[in-house]
């Protein structure tokens, strides 16, 4: 929480994640690269809190039900692997994707794919169960909402390519759809307890090797933020 507000403070109170003071902020796309990071972590805050403030939901339990694993103590998932994942994503991982954003708006925007993919699981697995999880609100109200944003400023209000801004997100989806397979492998016996922690930090860094590959098969004048189109857009 302390992170979120003193990240969202700098970023709407000072130019210091802009790259380009002749648009909006909220048209900028380092910036909205930038604003993945501390909106997933309110979306964190929301998912581990919970039970310090009396609430009996928590994400670690909602895991096993939804994987098919026995609740807690004795889920097989190490509780460690919880913070490694969210902690290699989204203060790591995302950080350096928005710093790499002025050179390939493809690793820029990977992470907004995970956000987007994330808010739709939450907000589905809400409506079809007809009860809140840890994470439905910021997934609901923030998630999907601000995702479609940046695919609005970036491609239908902006300069950009939808192609890239697809590709880009589907990075960011397909690396939520592996960490899912990573519970799999371990149900399946196929990983061990310790292979899980460590292809968290995998995790952590997979929509920026994803987005890499993908890189390669764009032609590179796509790629980077061009601040001529920009004060178009």
């Amino acid at each position: 929480m302390g992170g979120a507000i003193v990240m969202v403070a700098i970023m709407l109170f000072t130019d210091t994640f802009r790259s380009n003071l002749a648009v909006s902020r909220w048209r900028d796309a380092v910036w909205l690269a930038w604003l993945a990071a501390p909106l997933y972590w309110i979306h964190q805050l929301e998912e581990y809190s919970l039970p310090l403030l009396g609430f009996e939901s928590n994400l670690p339990d909602m895991v096993a039900k939804n994987v098919g694993f026995p609740p807690y103590p004795d889920c097989p998932v190490p509780m460690i692997f919880y913070p490694v994942v969210n902690c290699a994503l989204m203060w790591f991982g995302a950080p350096l994707a928005a710093y790499l954003c002025k050179r390939n708006l493809v690793l820029g925007f990977s992470y907004w794919g995970l956000i987007f993919a994330n808010g739709l699981v939450h907000t589905l697995g809400g409506v079809t169960q007809h009860a809140y999880n840890p994470g439905l609100w910021t997934g609901a109200f923030l998630f999907i909402p601000l995702s479609l944003w940046v695919i609005y400023a970036l491609v239908f209000g902006g300069p950009y390519r939808g192609k890239v801004v697809a590709v880009s997100f589907v990075c960011g989806a397909v690396t939520h759809t592996l960490l899912f397979m990573g519970y799999g492998a371990l149900k399946a016996g196929l990983i061990s307890p310790a292979v899980l922690v460590a292809y968290g930090v995998l995790i952590g860094f997979t929509p920026l090797i994803l987005a890499g590959i993908a890189s390669w098969f764009l032609k590179p004048e796509l790629l980077r933020p061009v601040p001529a189109l920009q004060g178009n857009a």
